[in-house]
């Protein structure tokens, strides 16, 4: 029968699951996944190998911001390999296969999260939305330096998705990364804990303005767990979202409130205020993440989708190498017009070139073309088209990053 790769059938989804936590060296039991809904959100294709299950991974239709416009993604998830036909290449067959299956289905863009970013690069994706894990004993920071908020918090559920999801959008239009949520990926996902599901869904404030408006949102997790000194208080946010001053500085001390916590942990931003915002800020321990890998799945639709502030009539020549999708690769000529950009194939010499994964830095603003330039990740053929590509490309935006799916 030799190997067949395609879109898993309803009645194989208990041996995707089994084989997904063989993978992970999880309990060997598919019911989690099923449980937790997963194959709600993402849809499975198969590698089979004369008739058995070897590998698969998961792609869920999605979009993410990027410079104000919803753009569609694939979430690539669960990439999974039984230990024993590993490193064979079957991993990179179903990589390869998923690129034309996203691009079929209009979803110009893929991200991934990966302790393996080495294998994925080779596939085309790319570091583009890197992000800080922030944490601190709160009783040893203070936020003097904020003005007193405006405002109160109030909780909320998951009942509230509704007006969470629009203080969301409003949020995330103003960064590039941040994924558009369904009413399903509130639940399963932002609430229940994707993956490791909860006891408990996590919890949530609202900020109000004194007329009630309301302003910004946190959801966090806080509890009892087993530390190296023995049982300890946690907090946890899984996300500070805030529309104004007030907010910022109110959902701040509403979690910093949690002070029988031995530690509150928050994920920011590059470019978060937080260590301008904290007295001591000394004492804030950050960690890097690479978070989510970018793709172009296809270069022309994605760049024609996102909004450029480039006058009408600039333009210029790229040149793209792009070994597994093949309807990317040649000379494109990028022009603006109305706001967007017009991609066409062109038969003249690039004035830049790049292989696409490192496109995927310059698409999120994690670098601008000259940046990339100066790094050699952009190949610079004739320096009018570097300062072309700084209008039409530059992002006017600053990089985030969405939640680990």
């Amino acid at each position: 029968m030799g190997i067949e790769i395609r879109e898993a059938h309803p009645d194989e989804l208990r041996e995707v699951a089994l084989v997904t936590t063989i993978a992970f060296d999880a309990d060997r039991n598919p019911e989690g996944l099923l449980g937790q809904r997963v194959y709600d959100l993402f849809v499975p294709l198969v590698c089979r190998e004369d008739g058995r299950l070897v590998a698969c991974l998961s792609v869920g239709p999605m979009a993410a911001f990027y410079e104000g416009a919803e753009v569609p993604l694939g979430a690539v998830s669960m990439v999974s390999c039984l230990p024993e036909e590993r490193r064979r290449g079957l991993v990179g067959r179903l990589l390869a296969h998923c690129l034309a299956y996203m691009r079929e289905r209009g979803l110009c863009l893929s991200g991934l999260f990966t302790p393996h970013p080495s294998l994925y690069r080779r596939y085309g994706w790319g570091a583009a939305h890197p992000y800080l894990t922030c944490s601190v004993d709160p009783k040893a920071v203070d936020l003097r330096w904020l003005p007193r908020p405006q405002g109160r918090a109030r909780r909320a559920d998951v009942e509230s998705w509704p007006l969470l999801d629009d203080l969301h959008r409003r949020w995330a239009a103003a960064r590039n990364g941040p994924l558009v949520r369904s009413e399903s990926w509130w639940r399963i996902a932002v609430f229940g804990g994707l993956y490791w599901p909860r006891r408990l869904p996590r919890d949530c404030a609202i900020w109000h303005r004194p007329d009630g408006t309301p302003s910004g949102f946190l959801v966090y997790e806080a509890g009892v767990r087993r530390g190296e000194r023995g049982i300890e208080n946690y907090c946890a946010a899984f996300q500070l979202a805030a529309l104004d001053g007030d907010a910022y500085a109110g959902l701040l001390r509403y979690l910093f409130s949690f002070d029988l916590a031995a530690q509150v942990t928050l994920p920011v931003d590059l470019a978060d205020p937080l260590l301008a915002a904290a007295d001591e800020a000394q004492r804030l321990q950050a960690s890097r993440h690479l978070g989510m890998m970018l793709r172009l799945v296809d270069v022309a639709d994605a760049l024609s989708r996102r909004p450029t502030q480039a006058p009408d009539g600039t333009r210029l020549l790229l040149g793209i190498e792009d070994q597994h999708a093949p309807w990317n690769r040649g000379v494109w000529l990028v022009e603006a017009e109305g706001g967007r950009l017009r991609m066409r194939p062109s038969g003249e010499a690039p004035q830049l070139s790049a292989d696409v994964g490192n496109l995927a830095p310059v698409y999120s603003g994690l670098l601008s073309p000259r940046e990339a330039a100066r790094s050699g990740l952009l190949q610079v053929h004739d320096p009018a088209g570097l300062e072309a590509a700084q209008r039409l490309l530059g992002a006017s935006l600053p990089v985030s990053c969405p939640e680990n799916f």
